[in-house]
């Protein structure tokens, strides 16, 4: 399935999400098979991923946090029956959520092709207006003109943070180390596909599995990642004891240590280690 119907089974596993990696993960992964996201589109989207192409999987509904299947189903049904919303406001009109889950789909960007507004920021400000005015679910004979202010564009680490607090998973391709490349650069890091077999090396990753099972004798082993690629990392009991509150706290690490390649598997002995704060796209350079 992976080789002859590569969106397909992107599709079908991320909506049974079986396994331990996150749905980021898997996407940046299809991508080494040529396999994209499509954005999570509010005319477009549907209750679960959906293969488009051979090579294009839309994102569903209900990757938004807070929004059930029940509650997703019904804006499809709204849309069939109702035709395309045209904007977040004809939205708000027609379909009965609460706040916070409404405010959350434009947060994600299913409306960031819809109607007039160029960005999220601007229909944040018009979602707000017309949640002032009126119930949601019930169209008004007169209602607000909304003019929103000229809200400039997020940039692209800002919309990153937004999609992957909301959904769990960003369409756009982008990674958050991709904000700490020059960082990285400085400190000698190597993406974990470029580490060879026996060296000595730093490395970087997006912690995205953690284990120390009782077996190991103290050792705990990290799975970083940095985009497609993945390492890794063997964490002795001393240096455990260590950095046990950063270890327990950090979503990205920096490392040093020495490599073991097979062929992808990349595993990292660490003898040195530090975190990679990423709580704010504007503190990348700190």
């Amino acid at each position: 399935m992976r080789q002859h119907h590569p969106a397909a089974f992107l599709a079908g596993v991320l909506a049974e999400a079986p396994g331990m990696w996150p749905a980021s993960t898997l996407g940046h992964e299809a991508r080494r098979w040529g396999v994209k996201l499509a954005p999570m589109c509010i005319n477009r989207s549907g209750i679960s991923y959906r293969a488009e192409s051979a090579q294009v999987v839309r994102a569903p509904l209900t990757a938004v946090d807070g929004l059930s299947p029940d509650a997703a189903r019904g804006i499809v049904q709204e849309r069939l029956t109702g035709g395309k919303f045209v904007g977040v406001e004809d939205f708000y009109d027609r379909v009965d959520l609460s706040r916070d889950t409404l405010e959350t789909l434009v947060k994600a960007g299913a409306f960031d092709v819809q109607g007039p507004r160029p960005n999220r920021l601007q229909v944040f400000y018009a979602l707000q207006t017309v949640a002032h005015a009126r119930k949601p679910g019930t169209r008004a004979l007169l209602g607000p003109q909304v003019q929103a202010p000229d809200l400039p564009d997020l940039c692209a680490d800002e919309t990153l943070w937004l999609d992957l607090e909301t959904k769990g998973v960003s369409e756009s391709g982008r990674h958050p180390l991709d904000a700490h490349r020059t960082r990285l650069r400085d400190v000698g890091c190597k993406p974990p596909e470029a580490l060879r077999h026996g060296e000595q090396a730093w490395t970087a990753g997006l912690i995205v599995a953690r284990q120390k099972p009782p077996t190991a004798g103290g050792f705990a082993f990290y799975v970083l990642e940095d985009g497609a690629s993945r390492a890794q990392a063997v964490i002795s009991p001393d240096l455990w004891e260590a950095h046990r509150v950063l270890l327990r706290d950090a979503q990205a690490l920096i490392v040093c240590g020495e490599a073991t390649v097979r062929g992808r598997a990349v595993t990292l002995r660490v003898l040195r280690l530090s975190e990679l704060p990423l709580s704010h796209v504007r503190q990348a350079a700190d």
